[in-house]
């Protein structure tokens, strides 16, 4: 009998490469209404940080700047004493600048450098010479700033810098129109050159009063502090590009040894000062991004429990609503309307938000067991004896704390997908995340990989699309514009100075607000707000492929670990619906059912 062929018409790539079921997470995680519910998460918890802040500030909790990065690449004493020392500091730096800010005659040197000799200068001068002399009695009242508290004096100096800063300001422009009325008696060919030269002088002296400006910020916010959230979210931003840089760069476990740590921690000293990121791998930057977090934990405890608190708040119910629409989108193509995943998410908010603490407070309650039982360590004489012979229990629960804690860092992804697809606790949100992470271990970090490179490599494609448009827009509106930009060096017009050109890697770049007029500052108000929702919305798609991804291998572990089928979600059963009337003839009654029942039997 001759052998039968089988001709292969059709291979199914889903079903042999199970893994590439995660690329459909690109499709999934560009759905508006995910995009929406992160966008608005995001906006909420940045207005609360932003809100925050200065209710600390008021109690002068600040980050010292640099204060992170102190922080991480140093010993805990050495930490302490550098930030003892900027509490003792500050008071005496804020004097001096409130003692100078008085007297801002000899900062003048600096910008009579910078100007040219002509007859802006000599105008300038003469300006000068007539208001020091009007001036020269309150200068000479200067007042003892020592001891005062360091609000105050930063008060003082700011008030009396603005007046001064004010005053130069007037008397440029004072000495550029007698500068141009003394032009208008020169010969025709001499006037344009004379011009010319009179308005480069003049820009030159504008640039360098801002750069002044600048500079006097720079030392205020030195001696004040920045915002808690604010440092922690330039932290958080830096080391998150460079994550996301290092997997382009296939640099998983770069900077994780220990020689090759510690000399990067060294060389990457002064960057982490400034609160800049450095170049290790993915997880070296995964790392310090958690550091990041252990510093406001420890530091600032009060701000971290109500902030995080709040952050888990809205995620619970932003984050559960965009699960339970990624859980249908995966499994049935199905799309619901946002009302319908806030209410979902709302039914089971204490399930959303204790999930991920329950194991944080296990861990905690084994950690004070085991320190109640270091205190009989403290017994004189057999206290020794006690901790050495029972410290086997202290082992058992340390396998204990590790199995949670691992648990935790590996499995937390798989418990908000556990709650929006089989509509269940937090409970058992922790017992399924477990159990898949610690059943299939090797398959869980393929599909981890196979998400985190596929992420990339989309957030880089959303990140670009973002970075065109904030250029295309930013070059072609400037266009039009072709007034002001005199007062920052390097720009064209007053699009420069309101908004500085885009970068890929800053899409909304540090505004100058030094260099603007009142009019210039609410409108870099209004064009810093649409920028940031660009922004904001780049960072919200990162969200929502992060939910989309982990709510697929969520799918495909549980189909490896309990053979359920990918389409298997759980569905809300609505109101049982009425039965649909009889059309036509009237329908038979009961007696006359059950005569024909019996003509039947």
């Amino acid at each position: 009998m001759a052998d039968e062929q089988h001709e292969l018409r059709r291979v199914n790539w889903n079903e042999v490469f199970d893994f590439t079921h995660i690329f459909k997470s690109f499709r999934m995680a560009i759905h508006p209404s995910k995009l929406l519910l992160a966008l608005a998460a995001i906006v909420v918890v940045y207005l609360a940080g932003r809100v925050m802040d200065p209710i600390w500030g008021v109690a002068g909790k600040c980050a010292m700047p640099g204060e992170i990065g102190l922080y991480t690449n140093n010993s805990t004493a050495k930490f302490v004493q550098a930030k003892d020392n900027w509490q003792q500091q500050r008071g005496q730096q804020a004097a001096g600048l409130a003692a100078s800010a008085q007297n801002q005659v000899g900062t003048l040197a600096s910008y009579l450098a910078k100007l040219p000799s002509g007859r802006l200068k000599d105008d300038f001068i003469e300006e000068l010479r007539k208001t020091n002399q009007d001036r020269s009695m309150v200068l000479a009242r200067a007042e003892d700033w020592t001891g005062k508290g360091y609000r105050a004096c930063l008060s003082k100096a700011r008030d009396e810098f603005g007046d001064e800063a004010a005053r130069i300001e007037r008397l440029l422009g004072q000495a550029e129109n007698r500068a141009s009325d003394s032009i208008k008696s020169l010969p025709s060919r001499e006037e344009a050159s004379a011009k010319d030269e009179l308005k480069a002088h003049y820009a030159k002296a504008m640039q360098a009063l801002t750069d002044r400006k600048t500079e006097f910020a720079s030392e205020v916010e030195a001696v004040r502090g920045k915002g808690i959230f604010a440092a922690l979210l330039a932290w958080e931003a830096a080391y998150m590009n460079s994550a996301l840089s290092a997997v382009w760069r296939v640099d998983i476990g770069g900077g994780l040894a220990g020689s090759a740590l510690d000399r990067q921690g060294r060389e990457e000293g002064a960057r982490l000062l400034a609160g800049e990121a450095g170049q290790g791998g993915f997880i070296y930057c995964a790392l310090m991004g958690l550091k990041g977090v252990a510093w406001l934990l420890v530091e600032h405890w009060l701000y971290a429990v109500i902030f995080l608190a709040g952050c888990l708040a809205v995620w619970a119910v932003a984050g559960g609503a965009i699960y339970r629409i990624a859980a249908l989108h995966a499994a049935r193509e199905e799309k619901i309307s946002i009302a319908q995943a806030l209410k979902f998410s709302a039914g089971r908010f204490f399930s959303f938000f204790v999930a991920p603490l329950i194991p944080m407070a296990i861990i905690l309650a084994l950690g004070l067991l085991m320190a109640l039982g270091g205190l009989m360590g403290n017994l004189w004489g057999f206290g020794a004896i006690l901790i050495g012979a029972l410290f086997f229990l202290a082992l058992l629960l340390g396998l204990l704390v590790a199995f949670l804690l691992i648990g935790l860092i590996t499995g937390w992804g798989l418990m908000y997908p556990t709650i929006a697809v089989e509509g269940s606790d937090g409970f058992d949100a922790i017992s399924r995340s477990f159990s898949y992470v610690f059943a299939k271990p090797w398959r869980s970090v393929l599909y981890a990989m196979v998400a985190l490179f596929h992420g990339s490599l989309c957030y880089l494609f959303v990140r670009l699309f973002a970075y065109v448009a904030l250029a295309s827009t930013h070059y072609f509106v400037n266009w039009g514009i072709f007034t002001g930009g005199q007062r920052l060096a390097g720009a064209g017009s007053k699009l420069d100075v309101m908004l500085p050109m885009p970068s890929f890697n800053a899409l909304h770049g540090p505004m100058h607000w030094t260099a603007m007029t009142g009019a210039e500052k609410i409108g870099a108000f209004f064009i810093s707000l649409w920028v940031f929702l660009v922004v904001a919305a780049v960072v919200a798609f990162l969200l929502s492929y992060f939910v989309s991804a982990t709510t697929v291998i969520y799918y495909l572990l549980r189909r490896k670990v309990d053979a359920t089928d990918l389409d298997d979600v759980y569905v809300e059963e609505g109101p049982q619906e009425p039965a649909a009337a009889a059309t036509g003839d009237e329908q038979p009654s009961a007696a006359e059912n059950n005569s024909d029942a019996q003509n039947q039997t």
